[in-house]
């Protein structure tokens, strides 16, 4: 209330903290006032890992530099939560994180494509009725999947590409995807494809002492190798002199 006022539209926590902490807010406020002071209360479901809740205090919890240093986008983890409404559980699993980082940067490169080319004036009326749905599940309380459920619709809709590009921008607003941003393409030093395949057949046969000496002749070239369950990913952190 000190930085809000008295009077303030919209309160969010999540779903655990509805009692006691925001019944009793709520009490402290409304006594004191006189009057209602929040509008709407929006609680989000918790995130769970491993069937568990994923808190601080159980120290069972990644933070988004751990997602970075593990080669994912941390954006990937906001595609994957748009997945499920703010009002359910989401389970967390690399496995599901590792889907949405792809599906993100496959993304972004259509928009390139879609960016670059062709007129939308033939799609005016159909992009009108697509925005006017992205409208009306955004505000059929915060629908967020169906907002996605549209963006795969747009995807494959027979739409001009410019119009393509044009809607997913401005719902890129609300979605903070940051779909313009252009995955940059990196190419591996001379020789790291070759130790990368080698390495990928010694952990498929758990030669895993060869594997480490792999991994470790990699990162002395500045290709950072981490093991997924869906097998072995790769960054570029930095140029070794030739």
């Amino acid at each position: 209330m000190s930085l809000l006022g008295d009077r303030f539209d919209i309160h969010t926590g999540g779903a655990d903290n509805v009692f006691p902490h925001h019944e009793a807010e709520l009490a402290q406020s409304e006594g004191v006032t006189g009057h209602r002071v929040v509008s709407h209360w929006m609680h989000g479901g918790l995130l769970l890992l491993a069937g568990s809740r994923m808190a601080k205090s159980a120290g069972n919890f990644l933070r988004a530099t751990e997602l970075i240093d593990q080669g994912f986008d941390p954006l990937a983890f906001r595609y994957l939560a748009l997945q499920a409404k703010y009002r359910t559980k989401l389970n967390f699993s690399t496995e599901g994180l590792a889907g949405a980082d792809r599906a993100l940067r496959h993304l972004r490169e259509r928009m390139v494509e879609w960016a670059a080319g062709g007129d939308l004036s033939d799609d005016g009326r159909v992009g009108d009725d697509y925005e006017a749905r992205f409208r009306a599940a955004i505000a059929d309380d915060l629908d967020l999947p169906a907002a996605m459920a549209l963006v795969a619709e747009v995807i494959r809709a027979d739409l001009s590409p410019a119009t393509k590009a044009q809607l997913l921008r401005r719902w890129d607003a609300v979605l903070g995807l940051d779909l313009e941003r252009a995955a940059p393409r990196l190419e591996l030093p001379g020789g790291a494809a070759a130790l990368l395949e080698a390495r990928d057949k010694a952990r498929a046969v758990k030669d895993f002492r060869a594997s480490d000496r792999l991994r470790d002749e990699l990162a002395a070239m500045g290709v950072l190798v981490t093991d997924t369950a869906e097998g072995q990913r790769w960054k570029v952190v930095s140029r070794t002199a030739p």
